[in-house]
């Protein structure tokens, strides 16, 4: 398994373009990981074991979130499983929502309509 820390706008691009799957809030120690790829390889075979961590306060940075809308600095991170790393990556669509699973791409569309709609989520 690899762990990839993302810190650029670039590696979040590639996680946008991909509509990587996203759990957020999940600890990113190697045995929540290990777990993570152990659930999509039940589902899929890998073609890379790479897991992309994200801290909260990347993504707030990135993407200009603020108030309510943005993540916690600290002890929050998103984790990421790219579906072109999948064999066949359709078949966690449905199970995906068992475990919590989102689109990054659906993340990050989510928090700009937010953010410029909910002026960052404050009332």
């Amino acid at each position: 398994m690899n762990i990839i820390k993302v810190t650029t706008k670039a590696q979040l691009d590639e996680l946008y373009k991909d509509w990587s799957l996203t759990i957020e809030g999940l600890a990113p120690d190697e045995e929540n990981l290990k777990e993570l790829l152990d659930w999509v390889k039940e589902l899929t075979p890998l073609k890379r074991e790479d897991v992309y961590t994200i801290e909260g306060s990347v993504m707030n940075r990135m993407y200009g979130l603020t108030g309510t809308n943005a993540y916690p600095e600290t002890d929050c991170t998103l984790v990421c499983v790219k579906l072109a790393d999948m064999e066949h990556s359709d078949r966690v669509t449905m199970p995906r929502f068992d475990i919590g699973g989102r689109w990054f791409t659906d993340i990050v569309d989510n928090n700009a309509w937010k953010e410029t709609e909910q002026d960052g989520g404050e009332d």
